[in-house]
């Protein structure tokens, strides 16, 4: 009776461990192998950090000044309001830089020309607009100086530059006004354009971005529309499909997608299918801000990669599963301005 009483606690114990075993290597497509990091920028001021879209902590509070821009160089965390700010711990603390950017188009409505910075992927470098000019930072972000490369000179009181872009092919882009615009190819300098085919012309609300190799540009107004390019700005032309008269409050390529995509005030979603945009916002409510777009990848312990597109919208933040934007579910409610 002994002997057999230690048999069935063996055979317990072995039956014990393998179930232990087997339950701790479970591996299917909800384990999680690679998060991704994405930071969220509010109407109200506030930086939030976030793995998951489920638990989202706090990197900067309220303090009512709209977040306009989040960037990340090297390891340094940026975000842009009306000062630039880094954080060299992961967003832990931040420091301002004092210099005082741009000013927001209707502060009430909280309405700003978005990509007023920029990061340099192949020269190292931060490119900032702001009222005393283009500056530039090699320290990611911690200090700057007024940008003095120019061919053949500055623009006058370099003080009307709004926003910058980067293409896939490293070419920057540098965008004031219809007729105020620069590229910059390596270590040369800044180039004015001499446009064949311009720009309509505005009151300082043009500002640009790119889908891959090709410049796109927004008249933020939406009078004049938005328009593409292919060979850096000489010659510009006309996209079809998003409403008039509705302010565009971002455009861009969210990482995992081919889709560039706009956002409208009150207007939806769009995204750009050859030269014509296309309604894709279902789910978003109508009368939302449609602030920015953004995509992160997953890869799960099978290895299977996912990529999850996020829009940020006045009313909460929005997830999609479809590669092309074509449905979105409300994760979080909130009044969200910006993406990265």
């Amino acid at each position: 009776m002994k002997i057999l009483l230690q048999l069935l606690l063996a055979f317990s114990l072995i039956f014990s461990l393998n179930s232990c075993q087997k339950y701790n290597q479970i591996d299917n497509t909800r384990t999680i192998k690679t998060p991704y990091t994405m930071f969220i920028g509010a109407y109200t001021g506030a930086v939030y950090k976030t793995n998951d879209a489920l638990y989202i902590s706090t990197l900067h509070h309220i303090d009512n000044a709209a977040i306009r821009q989040v960037l990340v160089a090297d390891t340094n965390v940026m975000y842009v309001k009306q000062n630039f700010y880094y954080s060299k711990n992961d967003g832990v603390s931040f420091k301002d830089s004092k210099l005082d950017v741009l000013d927001e188009i209707d502060p009430f409505y909280k309405y700003f020309i978005p990509n007023p910075a920029v990061y340099d992927k192949v020269d190292k470098k931060v490119y900032l607009c702001c009222k005393s000019g283009l500056a530039v930072s090699s320290d990611y972000g911690a200090t700057f100086t007024p940008e003095a490369n120019w061919t053949p000179s500055p623009p006058a009181n370099n003080l009307n530059m709004r926003s910058l872009t980067q293409l896939d092919n490293g070419t920057l882009y540098l965008m004031g006004d219809s007729l105020n615009q620069y590229y910059k190819q390596g270590t040369g300098n800044w180039t004015l354009v001499a446009p064949t085919t311009a720009l309509p012309k505005d009151t300082n609300t043009w500002y640009v971005e790119h889908s891959h190799d090709t410049l796109i540009a927004i008249d933020f107004s939406g009078r004049y529309g938005i328009y593409y390019s292919v060979n850096l700005g000489v010659d510009w032309f006309a996209c079809t499909g998003v409403p008039k008269k509705k302010e565009v409050l971002f455009g861009n390529r969210a990482f995992g997608s081919d889709a560039f995509y706009v956002g409208l005030d009150s207007g939806g979603l769009y995204r750009l299918n050859g030269t014509a945009f296309v309604s894709t916002g279902s789910g978003i409510p109508w009368w939302a801000k449609v602030s920015f777009v953004e995509g992160k990848r997953i890869v799960y312990r099978t290895d299977v990669t996912k990529y999850y597109l996020f829009c940020a919208t006045d009313i909460g933040l929005y997830i999609s599963e479809s590669s092309d934007g074509k449905d979105w579910k409300l994760i979080k409610n909130g009044t969200f301005s910006t993406l990265y």
